[in-house]
């Protein structure tokens, strides 16, 4: 399990652990920064870092366990690098400023809303005012409004009580014309009998049968 790569005439061998990692064996040491990275991929290459001083051979597992704390140590957190949490001091500062905002809001929200409530009360007390001189008017042209329809009401009372005069008169001169008719009528027709029965002729004539018989 290792393979072997060749660099400036040197042989170094390599070799994985349960984890994959690559450890070397025999060779050169690697540096922090180069550890680290394998650790955590995401974190930046610092470029220019002096190569560390060769490692002492392990002698003990106290040694093997001492040299990790400084690997660990030497990590940058992530908050320095974007994606973490912002300092206190800026939230301060951001919280300061939200709550000005907030605060002008609502006085700029107090101050519309009394101006709204004002030109609501100047309004409905002009209505008042205008209320009380509409009511006047409105009366006086109710008054006038009756006197017209009393005097139309007297108009058509007038030309009613005429059409019935005129109907009155003309049923009175229909009646008249048909006694009359009816007067001259009898009367042509005595006069027509008194000339027939004094003819005897026309006796005859107007009645052949019956002298027939």
């Amino acid at each position: 399990m290792g393979s072997t790569e060749s660099s400036e005439a040197r042989r170094v061998s390599f070799g994985m652990d349960e984890e994959e990692r690559v450890r070397v064996l025999q060779g050169i040491r690697l540096s922090e920064n180069v550890v680290n990275r394998m650790k955590d991929p995401n974190q930046p290459c610092k470029a220019g870092e002096p190569a560390p001083p060769p490692a002492p051979p392990p002698s003990t597992p106290s040694t093997g366990g001492s040299s990790k704390g400084p690997e660990k140590d030497s990590k940058p957190p992530r908050s320095e690098y974007g994606g973490g949490r912002q300092p206190s001091g800026v939230e301060e500062d951001f919280l300061k400023r939200y709550k000005q905002e907030q605060d002008k809001v609502q006085d700029e929200l107090f101050q519309v809303v009394t101006r709204e409530r004002e030109a609501a009360t100047k309004h409905r007390s002009a209505s008042m005012q205008r209320g009380e001189g509409s009511v006047d008017q409105d009366k006086r042209k109710s008054t006038q409004l009756a006197r017209e329809l009393e005097s139309r009401e007297a108009e058509l009372s007038c030309r009613d009580t005429f059409y019935k005069e005129q109907l009155g008169r003309l049923e009175r001169k229909n009646a008249e014309m048909y006694k009359l008719s009816s007067q001259q009528f009898h009367e042509a027709a005595s006069k027509m009998e008194g000339t027939i029965k004094s003819n005897p002729m026309l006796m005859a004539a107007r009645c052949p049968a019956g002298g027939a018989e």
